[in-house]
């Protein structure tokens, strides 16, 4: 039965207000535990100050001046290496420069072509030559073995003839001395006997004359003093010296022709990058800033987009020096982005130290630092890309961020 004044509700209450108070113990303990711990980390890691995650930016710009007539993509659009990004046109090039050319090269296919047709005429006419040429040789040769056949059929009857008349000589002479023949008589057969050695001297003079003038015409040669207009030899000789002639003349065509075909086609794809020029994405990038809008009038080697490589990002953080002991190259670092739940991963790439501290120049001497004032250093922090860089986010760049080195 309970007393009458209520104690058994007080022990009763007892137990509970004790649980209450070791929970709230407990928590108190876990709390200061959990403090302790942040405050062992805060004391045993690097922490910067407020850094700005950065990129590698890539300007993209119109190789022309004319219209930006279209732009395929917009900021945060992801684009791919060699992606066409924008068209830019200029309807205002000329093609002067192209119809000279086209016309320089119309006249010297038409001489080409007249000099083609001069030396097609000219191979006729050298082959009719040739072969008058050579059947004149022929037939030259042939004549002068005649003539040759002739003059030795001459040359035997005349020695025939010389050898009777010194024979009759002889005998008259005989005659003489003995008294038979007048003295006129052998006078006369000597006469004779010498006529006929003159006669044998000119045949083989002229016997002479014809085989040097066989062997000539044997050789293609001529030992007269001119040859007619009618003759096929001198005029084989011209049309050979006018073919040649040509054939120089046509190759120095030939190689003007093929220099203006190219320098036209030169002039041409010259003319359609001045007319129109496609505007290339050069690697895989995030579109940053459009610099100009569709129907802008640009100015050759104006911005058009600006990209942004989400793979090469960075961060450069600002720590004391007195802090740098913990860090080296390689050393790992958690990137906590401002506004952001998510968390980047980075490794130290650049240790800069002294800042404001050097001057630059070999020669002077280093700035002092007040001793009240920290000195401070640099570290460049690369952002590892095993977080995916969401493009609606334009990959963090520009974002606050603290870093904390482990």
């Amino acid at each position: 039965m309970p007393d009458p004044d209520g104690s058994h509700d007080h022990d009763l209450a007892q137990p509970h207000a004790s649980r209450r108070g070791n929970q709230l113990v407990i928590a108190l303990g876990s709390a200061m535990l959990v403090a302790a711990v942040g405050v062992l980390l805060h004391v045993f890691s690097t922490r910067s100050r407020d850094a700005v995650v950065e990129g590698s930016v890539i300007d993209l710009a119109t190789p022309i001046t004319g219209e930006l007539t279209q732009l395929s993509v917009d900021v945060g659009s992801q684009v791919s290496r060699n992606q066409h990004v924008a068209t830019v046109r200029n309807v205002r090039a000329s093609d002067g420069d192209l119809q000279r050319l086209r016309t320089a090269l119309t006249t010297a296919q038409t001489n080409l072509e007249a000099t083609d047709r001069e030396l097609g005429l000219l191979q006729q006419d050298e082959q009719v030559y040739a072969r008058d040429a050579l059947d004149q040789r022929r037939l030259t040769v042939a004549r002068q073995g005649n003539q040759l056949d002739r003059l030795q059929a001459d040359l035997a009857r005349e020695r025939h003839e010389l050898a009777y008349s010194q024979r009759d000589l002889k005998r008259l002479e005989q005659l003489f001395q003995a008294g038979a023949v007048a003295e006129r008589v052998v006078d006369k057969a000597r006469t004779a006997m010498l006529a006929n050695q003159q006669q044998l001297a000119g045949i083989e003079a002229r016997l002479r004359a014809e085989t040097n003038q066989l062997e000539a015409a044997q050789r293609d040669l001529n030992l007269e003093r001119t040859r007619g207009n009618i003759d096929p030899t001198p005029r084989l000789q011209e049309t050979q010296l006018r073919r040649k002639r040509l054939e120089s003349e046509r190759v120095t065509q030939q190689k003007r022709v093929e220099g203006l075909k190219a320098e036209l086609q030169s002039a041409e794809t010259l003319l359609n990058r001045q007319r129109e020029a496609t505007i290339k994405a050069p690697r895989p990038a995030l579109v940053w800033r459009l610099l100009a809008r569709v129907g802008d009038d640009l100015q050759a080697q104006q911005k058009v987009i600006r990209l942004i490589d989400c793979n090469h990002r960075w961060l450069v953080a600002t720590v004391t020096e007195a802090t740098l002991n913990r860090l080296k190259i390689g050393s790992r670092a958690h990137i906590d982005l401002i506004g952001e739940e998510l968390d980047l991963n980075g490794r130290v790439e650049l240790i800069r130290s002294g800042i404001d501290r050097f001057s630059g120049g070999m020669n002077d001497n280093p700035k002092p630092i007040p001793l009240n004032q920290k000195a401070l250093s640099q570290v460049q922090v690369r952002i590892l890309n095993d977080v995916p860089a969401p493009p609606q986010k334009l990959c963090f760049v520009g974002y606050g961020a603290r870093v904390t080195f482990q």
